[in-house]
């Protein structure tokens, strides 16, 4: 019976260590840089989960054109900027690319959980 708790509690452990260094890789590996330094456009990604956007403020470089959004929840949603230029759905479950055109901060939303906000931050 010991050696069975040992080896349930080691388990539990390997879990939790995996869990914990996924949640701290951050998945945001930054901006590109070209050979000057400068940042260059590119892509972005925002979760969602328990009814909200992760980040909820995402900073953009000016001219980033895909934006990937993954729904972890098990219903559906939508990544509708505020000024209506894009909505797209966003299935349970689902991961995303939406293409766009940044040169301005956009707020955005889910169309079918107004509650759901966020902000581009273009930089």
């Amino acid at each position: 019976m010991r050696h069975r708790t040992r080896w349930v509690s080691l388990c539990v452990g390997v879990v939790l260590v995996f869990t914990v260094a996924g949640c701290s890789s951050g998945g945001d590996e930054g901006p590109t840089t070209g050979q000057d330094g400068d940042v260059l456009p590119g892509t972005a990604a925002i979760g969602i989960a328990d009814l909200a956007f992760e980040p909820n403020v995402l900073t953009v470089v000016r001219g980033t054109t895909e934006i990937t959004i993954t729904n972890s929840d098990s219903v559906d949603h939508t990544f509708t900027l505020d000024t209506g230029v894009v909505d797209e759905p966003i299935p349970a479950g689902q991961t995303v690319k939406v293409s766009v055109s940044l040169e301005n901060s956009a707020g955005f939303h889910c169309e079918i959980h107004p509650q759901m906000t966020g902000k581009l931050q273009v930089t």
